[in-house]
């Protein structure tokens, strides 16, 4: 992403494009050198940009915007470079005075009009006169916020750009090493998750540093890509929240309402990339954020007493603020916003990254504890089970069948009930018995020391006086004595 002045091997037909280019500029320097051009922008009412007299802003009356903006002395007569440090300000043309004329600069050719693949779009030109005009069709030029520099100096400007980058992208990058270190110890999906939304956003700020601009040569669709990125971003998020706030708990319905969303933003990708409507873009680009900001409510109301989970929905929630800060930051005349710019997002990512980050690591330790906290509770249920099953037959062995020390009267009642009303025989009552325990006829003549073919004959018998023609009826049965 280095911005410098790297040129493309140029063919005969790119020539011959860039001669017609060339003799379209001439052309065009003949129509806007007339007083026309000078008649167009005196009637047009300049006012300064946050309170910036050296640029000041106008609108036209076929919606175009306009910038006017003064050169200091020190750089006339000198080669400049215009950039405007931003991938939303590209349609746009530059007006320059040279020898008396207004001539229109041709975008990302050098003063001798070789091609180059810069960072942003840049600008080359001397000029003699003190006033330099942009007319764009959209109507946001990034609050005036623009590099006018001699070539010279340039490389230095964006030398310590790429320092300051290096450091963002640098933090970005241990931020992810570290939560794909959590996955890998404690497999917690909430943590590649996590890494996943880390990724998007990097991605949404290479677009916005330049990135793609600079591999695709100015020709990649800004509102389309933007239109896929921002809302994959926030949907990683707030599947991110969902999980790590757990606050799917609250209602079944919430993953249905997920899902609406998900589908809406299919629906209005789809369109985008059909019709490249702006109003398309808008509105995917408002329901994005908007899903984001309701994961982060969600997150505040509900978990009140975690306090990794505030850390990390305090943390996003100032930076949902600063990128809708940010993106109304580029219409001209926003004083209260116009100190917010990518420096100050790249630093409240930083911050948010590293915050949420160790939010997560209390997290997920805390659950590690709480599950090996549960594991030795299971453990010793076990063995608290297996003494108890232990004890129970020691007492069985000791009693007979149809007797237990826990409740006596009960089935001495049941033993009398099969006596006197079924007049069942007593090797009858202590088979009966031992269905009612679940045990099977194999299980019943080693108990009682019979043969296997007694035993079926005292089930057969007994059936037959009570009634009932299988297991499951001579448990009902107990079921009816019993009540």
């Amino acid at each position: 992403m280095k911005a410098t002045f790297r040129h493309k091997p140029i063919n005969i037909l790119q020539t011959l494009i860039y001669t017609l280019l060339l003799l379209w500029s001439g052309v065009s320097c003949a129509n806007t050198s007339d007083s026309n051009f000078e008649k167009a922008t005196s009637e047009l009412i300049f006012s300064p940009i946050n309170s910036n007299f050296n640029t000041q802003y106008a609108l036209d009356n076929q919606g175009n915007s306009w910038l006017k903006i003064t050169v200091p002395s020190h750089l006339l007569d000198k080669p400049l470079i215009l950039q405007f440090p931003s991938t939303h300000v590209d349609d746009y043309c530059i007006y320059v005075k040279q020898k008396d004329k207004w001539v229109r600069i041709i975008k990302n050719t050098d003063l001798n009009g070789g091609l180059i693949v810069p960072q942003y779009q840049e600008n080359h030109f001397i000029t003699t006169h003190s006033i330099i005009y942009l007319k764009s069709k959209r109507p946001y030029v990034n609050n005036g916020d623009f590099i006018l520099v001699e070539r010279g100096e340039y490389r230095s400007v964006i030398l310590s750009t790429m320092i300051k980058l290096e450091v963002f992208y640098s933090l970005f990058l241990i931020s992810i090493a570290l939560n794909f270190g959590l996955y890998f110890i404690f497999k917690d999906k909430v943590t590649l998750i996590y890494c996943l939304f880390i990724i998007s956003v990097i991605v949404i700020c290479l677009l916005e540093d330049g990135l793609f601009y600079f591999l695709s040569a100015g020709q990649y669709n800004e509102m389309l890509t933007l239109g896929i990125l921002i809302p994959i971003s926030c949907l990683m998020f707030s599947l991110f929240v969902y999980l790590f706030s757990d606050i799917q708990r609250l209602s079944k319905k919430l993953k249905y309402l997920y899902l609406s969303i998900f589908i809406l933003f299919v629906i209005l990708g789809i369109s985008l990339y059909l019709t490249n409507n702006r109003q398309y873009f808008i509105l995917l680009i408002n329901s994005a954020l908007l899903t984001a900001l309701i994961s982060i409510i969600l997150t505040l109301v509900y978990s009140k007493r975690d306090l990794s989970i505030r850390m990390v929905a305090y943390s996003f929630s100032i930076v949902a603020l600063a990128a809708i800060g940010y993106y109304f930051s580029i219409y001209p005349g926003n004083q209260l916003l116009s100190f917010i710019d990518m420096d100050k997002i790249r630093i409240i990512l930083s911050i948010a990254f590293i915050v949420s980050g160790y939010a997560i690591w209390i997290k997920v330790k805390r659950l590690k504890v709480d599950h090996e906290s549960l594991k030795t509770e299971f453990e010793s249920l076990k063995a608290n089970q297996a003494q108890t099953i232990y004890e129970d037959l020691k007492r069985k062995e000791k009693a007979p069948s149809y007797y237990t020390e826990e409740n006596p009267i009960k089935e001495q009642s049941l033993q009398d009930v099969l006596k006197e009303k079924y007049q069942c025989t007593d090797r009858e009552i202590e088979v009966i018995i031992c269905i009612w325990e679940g045990l099977s006829n194999q299980e019943i003549a080693e108990k009682l020391s019979i043969s296997l073919s007694t035993t079926k004959q005292h089930v057969s018998n007994a059936y037959i006086k009570m009634e009932v023609k299988n297991r499951s009826q001579a448990m009902i049965l107990k079921h009816t004595i019993n009540t």
